[in-house]
């Protein structure tokens, strides 16, 4: 392994070849001729740049020009675009404050905005691409942000205490309730999205708008891209396959876009031993299609997105430890998601939204053989306007019918939801929003109803805090309310108070939440009832400063997490097997244009979570060992045939740690299995070309 390392390392590094550089220089200042320090600068298609110095100054070189405009912002200035002119690359520019009268506008459009977008953690695509424990995968991404725990055998977020079912990931307005590609026991899936097809995203892990429902933790907000600038195309080839991509553009109002995938793990679990004993391992084929049309008012999106997918694997035998059970799973999935959002007549607003999900796969554990078969059709409006100057609101409703085929036997239900939310600015710098949403399920035949408010202060120019608290309510899993659906919905209360500072590319952000469990399902010797209840409470501390040193963008997260539960079988309350008490990660990104390198790491820590030992007399008390995990990735660009392309490559586990995620025990006790990592360390190394 080492070996190998090395010697990838080696010829990526071979790459590398001297040529002329060009060099970017001049001086940023405001109208009035004051220098702007901390201003950012950069190439607009590009990775490289850098940011003015205390008398308005930057200076930086850049060894293959492939953009075509130099990029400006800095706090309190609107933002400028300068195409760029073959070899002049010297500028003086000016940018022009953002005047008072903008100033109250942008308030007051940032207050009409929900909690979720205002104190939530954002995070581009490239922050997923360049984060090397992601393998650009946003899901895995999003695990080194504050509020997440490390659960390296389970599929999904896990948020402050909550279960991966309780955070719902929301594109363009509606829910894609399949984000994930198929489950594989005792291993995390990936997300099945390009990071790249979202502008950003906001990650809000408590106290969410009124606008969002059936999710008793947190919201993952994704939002795609509009319409691009040009026509282009682009390919990948990699460990795991290859993929190609074109997007065709017509008079920058219409654009058609589509792609396919092919991913075999075959190559990429070669180059490194692995600790599953694979019978198939994972194959998949995707292909996507998407559609942008701007029109006078507004602009429709369609996305839709097909995958097929085979893999197979021995698993462990709690009946048989010396036997294990074969496991097969072939699988499609399909979703289609439409949104429209633009004006309408007066200051109406709309955004309205329908989105088909659909999974089925056919599944061999052993002897037995099962179908998994769902579907959900979400149809969703929202209308918003205002009432004056201070008041602005949203109204909408929701419709969602979800069918789940378990036990020979569909298990259906039609959702409906309404609910309004009121903006009102009370004065310059303090805002107050207030809202409620109503729903009533077909299948439960219960209703409820959920008051959400927050508060936001604006301390200063660059400070912001916001007091926060909502009530959540959830359906059941359709495992459990195939069994008895005459139970209420689950409940959680959200109380939060968020501290958030931004200045000149530097972000404090602070978050106190308390956090309760009502109703809860809960099971014993079949009669599962609403008698679960539980509490999370902790601090969720976030530290990201991109301009201090030139050549770095690093970010260090911290959470704590006090959690129990007592629900499902669980004989008291205790803290789940999903929550790990401390949760520290530490991402840098480094450039070094003179090289065209840029590399990264991350490291990351959890402490132990808790584990079922049927040899214990005290339900969960026994804990898996700390993880500790330290990623290596870097990426070279350069052209091919005068094609902008990136080579990059990643090592997992680079210090050897050994990684346990719990363990499975046979039915007497006597015979323990580890969860570990599919490998415990491996090499990733692919190529990406853009075509225009």
């Amino acid at each position: 392994m080492k070996k190998l390392v090395l010697f990838l390392a080696i010829q990526l590094f071979l790459i590398v070849s001297s040529i002329a550089q060009s060099l970017f220089f001049g001086e940023v200042k405001d109208e009035s001729g004051t220098p702007i320090p901390f201003a950012n600068v950069y190439l607009k298609e590009q990775l490289e740049g850098g940011s003015t110095d205390l008398e308005g100054k930057f200076r930086f070189s850049v060894d293959n020009v492939n953009s075509t405009a130099l990029m400006i912002s800095a706090l309190g200035f609107k933002e400028k675009e300068i195409p760029l002119v073959e070899g002049k690359y010297q500028f003086n520019i000016t940018l022009i404050a953002k005047s008072t009268e903008l100033d109250e506008v942008q308030i007051v459009a940032q207050k009409q905005k929900s909690l979720e977008e205002v104190a939530a953690l954002k995070m581009t695509g490239m922050d997923v691409v360049l984060n090397a424990s992601a393998n650009g995968d946003l899901y895995q991404a999003l695990q080194t942000m504050p509020g997440t725990s490390k659960v390296g055998d389970q599929t999904g977020l896990f948020v402050r205490g909550g279960d991966a079912s309780e955070t719902q990931t929301i594109i363009d307005g509606t829910v894609a309730t399949h984000p994930f590609l198929g489950d594989t026991p005792n291993m995390p899936s990936r997300g099945k999205f390009d990071p790249f097809m979202f502008k950003g995203t906001s990650f809000s892990t408590g106290g969410y708008s009124a606008e969002y429902g059936q999710s008793l933790s947190s919201i993952l907000l994704l939002e795609t891209e509009g319409i691009p600038e040009k026509t282009s195309s682009s390919a990948n080839i990699h460990f795991a396959g290859v993929g190609a991509t074109h997007t065709q553009v017509w008079e920058e109002k219409t654009a058609l876009m589509g792609g396919l995938t092919y991913n075999n793990l075959v190559p990429y679990f070669s180059v490194t031993p692995q600790n599953t004993d694979w019978l198939k391992m994972p194959e998949a084929l995707n292909a996507n299609a998407a559609f942008r049309h701007k029109t006078k008012g507004g602009m429709y999106k369609m996305y839709s997105q097909f995958g097929h997918g085979k893999v197979g694997l021995n698993v462990f035998n709690a009946e048989d430890p010396k036997s294990p059970l074969p496991f097969y799973r072939t699988g499609n999935d399909l979703y289609i998601n439409n949104s429209y959002k633009g004006s309408l007549i007066g200051n109406w607003g709309i955004h309205a939204g329908l989105s088909i999900n659909s999974r089925q796969a056919d599944v061999e554990v052993g002897p037995f053989q099962y179908v998994e078969n769902s579907s959900s059709v979400i149809g969703k409006t929202t209308f918003s306007n205002s009432l004056g100057k201070k008041i602005d609101f949203i109204i909408g409703t929701e419709y969602r019918n979800d069918r789940d085929y378990i036990q020979n036997n569909w298990l259906e239900d039609h959702l409906t939801s309404v609910y309004s939310e009121f903006t009102y600015s009370m004065l310059p710098k303090v805002t107050l929003r207030v809202g409620a949403r109503g729903e009533y399920s077909s299948l439960l035949k219960k209703t409820n109803l959920a008051p959400r408010s927050s508060l936001l202060f604006e301390l200063g120019e660059f400070n912001q805090l916001t007091l926060g608290y909502g009530s959540f309510y959830q359906k059941g899993k359709p495992e459990l309310l195939s069994r008895n659906n005459n139970v209420d919905f689950q409940k959680s209360n959200h109380y939060l108070m968020n501290f958030k500072r931004e200045i000149f590319g530097r972000t404090f952000r602070a978050e106190v939440y308390y956090k309760t469990y009502d109703q809860l399902l809960k099971f014993d010797n079949e009669k599962i009832t609403n008698d679960g209840q539980g509490f999370a409470r902790g601090i969720d501390l976030f530290w990201r400063d991109e301009t201090s040193i030139g050549f770095l963008d690093y970010w260090v997260t911290y959470s704590f997490v006090d959690s129990k539960r007592d629900y499902l079988h669980f004989p008291e309350l205790s803290t789940p097997t999903f929550v790990s008490k401390h949760n520290v990660n530490i991402i840098a990104n480094f450039k070094i244009p003179s090289l065209r390198l840029q590399p990264g790491l991350t490291y990351s820590y959890a402490s132990g979570r808790t584990y079922e030992n049927p040899n214990s007399e005290i339900f969960l008390a026994d804990r898996t060992k700390d993880y500790h995990n330290l990623d290596v990735a870097v990426n070279y660009n350069t052209t091919i045939l005068g094609n902008f392309a990136v080579v990059f490559a990643s090592f997992s586990n680079v210090l050897g740690f050994d990684q346990v995620y719990g363990y499975d025990y046979s039915v007497d006790g006597s015979v323990r299995a580890e969860r570990l990592p599919s490998s415990k360390q491996s090499v990733f190394l692919g190529l990406f070309v853009t075509i225009e």
